[in-house]
């Protein structure tokens, strides 16, 4: 049973209110530290992968992912306490 439920929860993620979105790494280390203190689930979405990078980067730009940090709707109100 449980490494049915490990399947499920890789394609269905219980964690799937989105918390927070940032493009700074620094805000988004500082809230995910407070994720893991706290001992809340949560999951972390990174989009600007290595392709996209690479292609703002030949162009002149400057590579800016997005992080989003998710976690399961009962957590909502206790990991919104704790970053603001």
């Amino acid at each position: 049973m449980s490494l049915l439920r490990s399947i499920l929860d890789f394609f269905i993620p219980r964690e799937r209110f989105l918390l927070y979105t940032t493009f700074d790494q620094m805000q988004y280390l500082k809230v995910k530290n407070h994720l893991l203190a706290e001992g809340i689930p949560h999951r972390s979405k990174i989009d600007g992968g290595s392709a996209g990078l690479n292609q703002r980067t030949r162009a002149g730009g400057r590579p800016n992912p997005k992080y989003e940090l998710y976690v399961r709707k009962e957590d909502e109100h206790r990991a919104l306490q704790g970053i603001r």
